[in-house]
């Protein structure tokens, strides 16, 4: 299990989250986290990384579409952090997002980097990044992480997720980005993917992650009766298989 990375999302999401996460760190399960700096939670998550002593495996995972932005400008861009779109955020951002213009990306620019200077100042270094609802995938917000990892000198970023299986099409947008991250050497990972893409591709080939990394998102939480789930796609999983 050396190649794998298991990260959890949305440190500072809400108490129930950083409990649960500080949990799976205590517990040997997790090898990172990425916090949101914008949310309720981030505050607490702060405390208890420093109290926990995981300050060191701690990145930023940049937020759009939820909480509350932490500069002005952003809040010109309608769609962004619209609480009421929540059902179709995910669709209509998609293509709001797939092609940018400069004022949106310096816009956009601003906002991640206020983000990431929070965290900071907050005495974590940043040891890599990602984006909430994956909005890096569209090229104008891949554009402006290229940009925020050289000028805020963090190490390495979330590649796309290669481990779905998708079409073909959007297969070989991933690839190209993925290659291009590998080049520059910004990349977390060989391999990203949710636990049930890890799965899948290990059932065929149980030897992927021999001589490759491997970044498996997981959304820890607390569920009704008590036990640490991994909250995906609004299905609940547990965390057996990592131990496997």
């Amino acid at each position: 299990m050396n190649n794998i990375i298991v990260n959890a999302d949305d440190f500072g999401a809400r108490a129930s989250v950083n409990k649960a996460i500080v949990s799976l760190f205590d517990s040997g399960i997790l090898s990172s986290t990425t916090l949101m700096a914008n949310m309720p939670g981030f505050d607490e998550a702060v405390e208890l990384a420093h109290q926990h002593k995981i300050i060191d495996r701690v990145g930023a995972h940049l937020v759009l579409t939820e909480g509350a932005p932490l500069t002005e400008g952003i809040k010109s861009v309608a769609y962004l952090f619209n609480k009421e779109q929540d059902g179709n955020i995910r669709k209509l951002l998609i293509k709001k997002l797939f092609y940018l213009d400069k004022t949106q990306k310096t816009l956009i620019y601003k906002e991640y980097s206020a983000q990431i200077e929070k965290i900071r100042r907050a005495g974590i270094k940043i040891n890599h990044i990602d984006t909430h609802q994956h909005m890096h995938d569209m090229p104008g917000i891949m554009q402006v992480l290229i940009k925020l990892i050289k000028e805020h000198k963090i190490p390495s970023m979330r590649i796309l997720n290669n481990l779905e299986k998708t079409s073909a099409h959007k297969n070989t947008y991933r690839n190209l980005i993925n290659k291009y991250l590998k080049l520059k050497r910004l990349n977390y990972s060989d391999y990203f993917g949710s636990r049930i893409d890890y799965l899948l591709n290990l059932e065929r080939n149980p030897l992927i992650a021999e001589n490759r990394t491997i970044e498996i998102m997981v959304h820890p939480d607390y569920n009704r009766t008590g036990e640490i789930t991994d909250v995906f796609s609004n299905t609940e999983y547990n965390f057996d298989y990592i131990k496997t």
